[in-house]
């Protein structure tokens, strides 16, 4: 029999990956509109829902550019990140207070849009090694599904390790602090490099986030607290 499950609002927005020989491009709508934002390796584009159909804007990215983020591309990832934030913030305290039916829940989720997070961040960077090889989760690693046994395996995993736990609390806020980091030097400033071609701190943090949150070998070292923590 599966474990209980607690329902509650997952903030995530959904995510929508297409393959096209080799690359990606990732749709993204949010839960508060219809409309739809399509990041690519390149062009980029904006699908708006009217009464009398649907219009669609291009945003066009030179290929010398298109390495950094666009205005349009930090805009959406942007609102991706305040989402991901409300999220990790959820998971932290129900790891606290042991709350493994909320884990559960989420775990139906949040896997799906790890998965396809890592195709987005990849595509707004045109590069297929923006983020570690290691968070390009595999279909089989997790089920769409609110009965899964993989869901069950997992969080036991973490409830049988307290250590685990402790050491997973620790990276989500890390996590969270280095998103917030990334928000105030790229995604929300208006004088941010647009030549910058990634955020190391971010990339390592959430490489992390998603081993521990699979449950593999844990890292040898964790970031070192900080005021932050």
């Amino acid at each position: 029999m599966p474990e209980q499950r607690t329902a509650f609002a997952i903030p995530l927005p959904k995510l929508y990956v297409a393959k096209n020989s080799g690359s990606a491009e990732v749709r993204i709508q949010f839960n508060d509109s219809k409309d739809q934002f399509i990041i690519a390796g390149m062009d980029d584009s904006h699908i708006i829902d009217m009464r009398q159909g649907r219009e669609t804007r291009i945003y066009a990215e030179s290929i010398t550019k298109a390495y950094g983020l666009s205005d349009f591309e930090a805009r959406q990832m942007d609102k991706v990140a305040k989402s991901l934030l409300k999220t990790l913030d959820m998971l932290e305290h129900d790891l606290q207070h042991s709350r493994w039916d909320r884990c559960l829940y989420l775990d139906a989720f949040f896997p799906r849009f790890m998965q396809a997070y890592y195709y987005l961040y990849c595509a707004a960077r045109n590069s297929g090694i923006a983020l570690p090889r290691s968070c390009r989760i595999p279909d089989d690693s997790f089920d769409v599904s609110l009965s899964s046994l993989k869901s069950d395996a997992r969080i036991q995993c973490w409830r049988m390790s307290p250590e685990h736990v402790i050491k997973f609390r620790i990276i989500i806020k890390e996590l969270i602090y280095q998103i917030k980091r990334w928000q105030k030097s790229e995604l929300q400033n208006p004088k941010r490099n647009p030549d910058q071609a990634g955020n190391s701190k971010f990339e390592e943090a959430y490489g992390i986030f998603v081993k521990m949150y699979f449950c593999d070998k844990p890292p040898p070292k964790l970031p070192e607290k900080g005021e932050h923590l």
